[in-house]
C-alpha cells in the first residue's frame, strides 16, 4: 500500500505530464529574460567600487518580472480548478484522496513547472556572464543572486495572493478581483499610511522611517522597483527573507485549503471574514491615500460605490433594505475609525515626538527657511562664509534649534488647524524650517560626499510665531546680515 508521501509524488508526476504545456510555455518566457538580460549586461563591467551599486536596466526588469510571474498565475489557476469549476471540483472530491495529498501534489508540480524553471535559467545567466565578463566572482555572485531572488519572491508573492483568493472564494470573479485587491493594497498601503499619517505631522523628518516603506514593497508584486536602489547586500537579504516567508505562508495554506468542501464551488465568497478583510484593505488604503493628498477627494465616493457594489453582489437574492442601511452604516464606522487615527497623529507629531537634540554636532551645511504669508526670509550658512568648513559649531546649533523647540512647544492645537492641515498638506502660508547637515567632504557637490548627519525641522505656526522665529534668528550673532536673504511668497510660488 502506498503512503501518503508516495501518492503525493505519483499525482504530481501525473500533473506534470497533462500540464507540460505550461512548463514549455515557462521556460520559453525565461530563456527571453536570459537573452534580454544579456543584451544588457555590459552595466556591470561599469561598476566602481567607491559608488552605488546601481541597475540600469530595471525597467526591463519590470516587464520581465511581470511576465514571469503572469506564469505563475496561469500555473496556479490550472492545478486548482477544482476550486472555481464545478466540474473538476466533482471530479477532485471524489477520489479517494484527502485534503493533504491534493494541496501539496498540487505544490510539488507548481515547484516543477515554475520555480525550479526559475532557478535554473538564473543559473545559466550566471555562469554566461562569468564567461563574458571580467568582473569579481563576489560582485557577480550578489549580482546574479539579486535578479533571482527578485524573479522568485515575486513570483511566490503573486502565488501566495492568488491561491489565497481561490481558496476562500468559489467563483472567478472574486477570485480575480480580490487577488487585484490585495496586491495592489499590500505594495500601496505602507506608503500610503506614511504619507498621510506620520510625515505631515512629524516636526523632524525622519529618513531612516521613509526608507524602511521604500523598502516596504520588497515583499510585494513589484520588488523589481527596488532595483533603481541598487543591488546591495542589504536588497539581497530583503528579497531571501521575503521569498521564505511567501513560500512559508504558502504552505500554511494548507489548514484553509481543507475546510473546503466541493460544496463550496460556486459561492462568491467561502469565508465571510475573508470578504470583511478585503474590504477593509481596499477601504483603507485609498482612504489613506485621499489624506495624503486632498486633490483625490473625489476617489471617497467610488470606495463607497465599490464597497456597496461588493456587497450586492455577494449578497444577491438575500438583498434587504436593513442590509443596505447596515453596510452604510459600517462603512461610516470605518472612514470614522481611519480619520480618528489620523487626528491622534496630528495630536502626537505622527508618533515621532520632538526632535533628539541630544545628537547635535558641528555642520558642515545649514539651511533655514521662514515663511509668511506675504515674505519668505532664507539663510544658507555656506553662502559667503568666512569661516571655512565648519560652519555651525555644536553650541551654535543648539541655539539655532532651541528657538525651534520653543515654537513648537507654543503651538496650539485644535481640530479646525487639523482640518487646515488635511486641507493643504505641503507646507504653506506661515512654517519655519531649518536643516542641518554634516558630510564627509568639503565640496558638497562631489559624488564621495555623503550625509553623515541630518538634523531636518518643519514647523507650521501662526503668522505672529512665524515673525517671531525670524527675528529670533536675525538676532543670533553667529548669522550675519549678508547670509540672510528675502523673497516674496507670490514671488517665489509663481
Amino acid at each position: 500500500m502506498q503512503t501518503a508521501k508516495n501518492r503525493i509524488i505519483e499525482t504530481s508526476r501525473r500533473d506534470f505530464k497533462v500540464n507540460k504545456l505550461l512548463f514549455v510555455i515557462t521556460n520559453l518566457v525565461l530563456f527571453m529574460n536570459f537573452i534580454m538580460q544579456m543584451s544588457i549586461r555590459k552595466f556591470i563591467t561599469h561598476y566602481i567600487e567607491s559608488e552605488t551599486n546601481y541597475y540600469e536596466g530595471y525597467a526591463i526588469a519590470y516587464v520581465c518580472i511581470a511576465a514571469i510571474a503572469l506564469c505563475a498565475v496561469f500555473t496556479v489557476f490550472t492545478l486548482f480548478r477544482e476550486l472555481f469549476s464545478k466540474p473538476h471540483a466533482d471530479l477532485a472530491y471524489s477520489l479517494p484522496v484527502g485534503a493533504k495529498e491534493r494541496f501539496f501534489s498540487k505544490l510539488l508540480t507548481l515547484l516543477k513547472l515554475h520555480i525550479l524553471p526559475v532557478i535554473f535559467w538564473n543559473i545559466i545567466q550566471f555562469i554566461a556572464i562569468l564567461l563574458t565578463t571580467d568582473i569579481t566572482l563576489n560582485m557577480l555572485a550578489r549580482y546574479s543572486a539579486v535578479f533571482m531572488f527578485l524573479q522568485l519572491s515575486t513570483s511566490l508573492f503573486v502565488i501566495l495572493a492568488v491561491l489565497l483568493c481561490m481558496i476562500c472564494c468559489g467563483r472567478l470573479a472574486e477570485m480575480l478581483y480580490t487577488a487585484v485587491i490585495i496586491t495592489a493594497c499590500e505594495v500601496a498601503l505602507p506608503a500610503c499610511i506614511h504619507y498621510s499619517t506620520i510625515n505631515p505631522y512629524t516636526v523632524q523628518y525622519l529618513y531612516d522611517l521613509e526608507n524602511f516603506f521604500n523598502y516596504c514593497p520588497v515583499w510585494s508584486a513589484l520588488p523589481a522597483k527596488l532595483m533603481d536602489l541598487g543591488y546591495s547586500t542589504n536588497l539581497l537579504l530583503l528579497l531571501i527573507g521575503s521569498t521564505i516567508f511567501s513560500a512559508l505562508l504558502i504552505t500554511l495554506l494548507y489548514f484553509l485549503y481543507k475546510k473546503r468542501d466541493g460544496k463550496d464551488t460556486g459561492k462568491p465568497f467561502v469565508f465571510s471574514a475573508f470578504r470583511e478583510i478585503v474590504l477593509i484593505l481596499g477601504i483603507v488604503t485609498v482612504t489613506t491615500y485621499v489624506l495624503s493628498d486632498p486633490d483625490n477627494i473625489v476617489l471617497l465616493p467610488v470606495v463607497l460605490l465599490s464597497y456597496l457594489l461588493i456587497r450586492i453582489f455577494s449578497a444577491k437574492s438575500t438583498l434587504t433594505i436593513a442590509k443596505f442601511v447596515k453596510w452604510i452604516a459600517v462603512f461610516a464606522v470605518y472612514m470614522i475609525m481611519i480619520f480618528a487615527f489620523n487626528f491622534i497623529s496630528y495630536l502626537c507629531d505622527g508618533f515621532a515626538g520632538k526632535p533628539d537634540l541630544s545628537v547635535l554636532t558641528d555642520y558642515d551645511d545649514v539651511w533655514v527657511w521662514v515663511q509668511t504669508d506675504e515674505d519668505i526670509m532664507t539663510y544658507t550658512s555656506s553662502y559667503k562664509n568666512p569661516e571655512g568648513r565648519k560652519t555651525l559649531t555644536k553650541e551654535q546649533a543648539e541655539q539655532l534649534t532651541d528657538i525651534y523647540i520653543k515654537a513648537l512647544d507654543s503651538r496650539e492645537k485644535s481640530f479646525s488647524d487639523y482640518i487646515d492641515c488635511l486641507k493643504n498638506r505641503n507646507l504653506a502660508g506661515n512654517f519655519a524650517s531649518i536643516t542641518l547637515y554634516t558630510r564627509n567632504s568639503d565640496d558638497i557637490y562631489s559624488d564621495n560626499n555623503s550625509i553623515i548627519d541630518v538634523i531636518d525641522i518643519d514647523v507650521r505656526l501662526t503668522k505672529n510665531s512665524t515673525e517671531q522665529v525670524a527675528e529670533e534668528i536675525k538676532a543670533l550673532d553667529f548669522i550675519s546680515p549678508e547670509q540672510i536673504s528675502y523673497l516674496e511668497t507670490k514671488e517665489y510660488y509663481d
